[in-house]
Parts: C-alpha cells; structure tokens; sequence
C-alpha cells in the first residue's frame, strides 16, 4: 500500500502543539494563514518529501508557477490546421 503524500502544517498553542496534516498545498496554505491569524507561535509547513516551505512557496505551487512537474497526463492542445494566403484562393 502507498503511503499518503501530506503536507503538514505545525504551530504551538497555548495548550501544546497544533498539527494538520494536509491532502493540497492549497489545504496547507489555508491552515498556514489559519494558525497566523490565531497568533499560533512557531508555525512550520513541510512538503511531502519533508522539506520545509514558505507562504510564498506555497503561493507559487497553488497558482502553478513554480511547481514540481506533476506526474499527471497532461491533456495536449487541439491541433490547428494553418493555412497560408495563397491557399486560401
């Protein structure tokens, strides 16, 4: 069975350690802006391959600038037939 590729999301709370575990860097964007916004203390976000990232690391995986090449099929353009002017008479 393979193991779920997650992004985890940390923060320290006044009661212990906060963790999220997150399926998206967009899921992990929101909970990094979450724990900010609830003044949690030492937030630190992990990749799958656990390297550590930033806000702006994330920002650019979510848009699409930036972001590892996907192991997905990637649908490929219509194909356009062009024609030159002197074919068109």
């Amino acid at each position: 069975m393979e193991q779920r590729r997650l992004y985890v999301v940390r923060g320290a709370a006044r009661n212990g350690i906060v963790t999220y575990k997150c399926p998206t860097a967009d899921w992990a964007l929101r909970k990094l802006r979450d724990f900010r916004d609830a003044e949690r203390q030492d937030i630190t976000v992990t990749d799958p391959d656990g390297v550590s990232v930033t806000e702006a690391d994330l920002v650019g995986i979510v848009d699409g600038s930036g972001a590892p090449p996907s192991g997905e099929a990637i649908p490929a353009a219509s194909q356009i037939t062009r024609q030159t002017a002197s074919a068109k008479a």
